[in-house]
This record gives structure tokens, C-alpha cells and sequence, in this order.
């Protein structure tokens, strides 16, 4: 049995990333290169993806099959395209506002909220009670994928944990395809919401080195707040200051991410 011909009503979890681009390929492949009649593949645009990836999701709409891009708004999501997508981080911030305080390690509701909720709530609204998740969650991240599949609130599929797809698999096969995911430097560190708090340390430097205004979204939102994303680390504007003007902060610290529901 193909993992990757699953049957509609279903939606593709499209981060934008080489491993969900990996899952998208492989899945229209066993449907015969084509969507099936209720296959819908989403991008939950937060607003603060690198430019590489919104590229690299506009060339999958292109090349591959329709990508319907929605955001989070106070009435539950809005459908955007490429051309209206926010690029500063504007449903991130207006959630944030709503909510009164920061997302952070314990109470992670940006994932939830910004990409859970408005994708099934799109589903519901195209007339679906019943749908399945496809997500792509790869067989090396074991913890993840057992959480998921104890999830009873949603009919989950992971084809790639099911086929044994490792991190390795998938590069090797975007370097045979004719295009690709360029994120600066090819780090990944660049991917998903560029400093994510839930990213490792050094991971977060590298970003702010070779791009520093990206942490002034950041430090805005903490300022606003009067608080922080991360009580174990600087504020974002600290980290911005002693990066630029101090030189190496987190050489010698654990780049390790902290697993969240937002996929590669």
C-alpha cells in the first residue's frame, strides 16, 4: 500500500520547507501528478517566513499544483496569494495583541493558533466534518511523531514517518530536482518563522548576524509587551546589541531546536 495515496477529503501541511515540499511531491506522484478532487495543499503564512521560502513556495504554485495561502485573522483565517501575503509579520502581531502576552516555551500557542486553527477551519468552510491532516513529520523524529499520532482531536497522517523517510532521504533528493529551497548559506536555521524562540541559540545568532533587522520584529514585540519570548535567554534587543557590536554570543551552546508541531 502507497503511504502517500491517501484518500480525500485531506489537506497537505505546506511549511514551505524541503521535508513538507518533499511530502507535496510524493503525494501528487501517487495520485497521478495531480491533486485529487478535495486534496488541498496549505501554507499558514505567519507573516515572518524568510523570503527564500515565500520564493520557494511561490515556484512549488508554479511548477506543482495550486497553494492556497491563508493567515490568521480575528475571524478565524483569511485567503491571501503570493502578491497579498504579509511579509512583516502582521498576523503574528495582531495575535499577540489579542492574546495580551507573548507566545513561549510553555504556553505555545503561536503554532496553534497561527497555522492549526485556521487550516481546519478553512476545511470546515469548504463544507468538510470529516478530513485528514497530512503532515510531514519524518521517521528520525520519533518524539514528534508519537505525539502527533496520540492526538485525538484530529485524523493525522504521516506518510513519511510510514515510509522511513530520514533527514538524509530528502536532501538527496532535492539535489536531483530542478529547483530548490535557497535559504542563505543553505542553514536551516533560516527556515520556518526566522527566530523562532523555540530555535536553538546559535541557530538564532547565525540569523541575526547575517541578517539583523530581523530581530527588530522581535524586539518590538517584547518592548510591547514588557516581557519576553524566553526568560532564559537576553530580550531580543540585547541579542541584537551583543551579536552586532560584541561579536559571538552562543558559540559554544547547544544549537539544538525544541520540537513544535511546525514541520521542515
Amino acid at each position: 500500500m502507497n503511504p502517500y495515496r491517501i484518500e480525500p477529503p485531506f489537506y497537505i501541511s505546506f511549511s514551505g520547507g524541503r521535508t513538507s515540499g518533499y511530502l507535496l511531491r510524493h503525494v501528487l506522484d501517487a495520485w497521478e501528478g495531480a491533486l485529487p478532487q478535495g486534496g488541498h495543499v496549505l501554507f499558514a503564512n505567519t507573516g515572518r517566513e524568510h523570503d527564500a521560502t515565500y520564493d520557494f513556495v511561490q515556484r512549488v504554485e508554479r511548477e506543482w499544483c495550486p497553494v492556497t495561502w491563508i493567515e490568521w485573522s480575528p475571524a478565524g483565517y483569511e485567503v491571501r496569494t503570493s502578491k497579498t501575503a504579509s511579509r512583516k509579520g502582521e498576523p503574528f502581531s495582531y495575535l499577540i495583541a489579542k492574546r495580551k502576552y507573548l507566545p513561549n516555551p510553555i504556553a505555545r500557542f503561536c503554532t496553534s493558533d497561527l497555522k492549526v486553527i485556521p487550516m481546519k477551519k478553512f476545511m470546515e468552510a469548504q463544507g468538510y466534518e470529516d478530513f485528514t491532516t497530512i503532515i510531514g513529520l519524518r521517521a528520525d523524529e520519533p518524539r514528534r511523531v508519537a505525539k502527533l499520532r496520540s492526538d485525538p482531536t484530529r485524523e493525522i497522517a504521516l506518510p513519511l514517518a510510514d515510509a522511513n523517510v530520514t533527514s538524509p532521504d530528502v536532501i538527496s533528493w532535492w539535489k536531483s530536482q530542478p529547483f530548490d529551497l535557497e535559504l542563505p548559506n543553505n542553514d536551516p536555521a533560516f527556515g520556518n518563522c526566522d527566530l523562532c524562540f523555540l530555535k536553538g541559540a546559535a541557530r538564532v545568532e547565525r540569523v541575526i548576524r547575517a541578517e539583523p533587522h530581523r530581530a527588530e520584529w522581535w524586539a518590538a514585540q517584547e518592548e510591547s509587551r514588557g516581557a519576553r519570548f524566553r526568560k532564559d535567554r537576553p530580550t531580543y534587543r540585547q541579542l541584537l546589541t551583543q551579536i552586532t557590536v560584541q561579536g559571538e554570543l552562543f558559540q559554544h551552546m547547544d544549537d539544538t531546536t525544541i520540537p513544535c508541531d511546525c514541520t521542515e
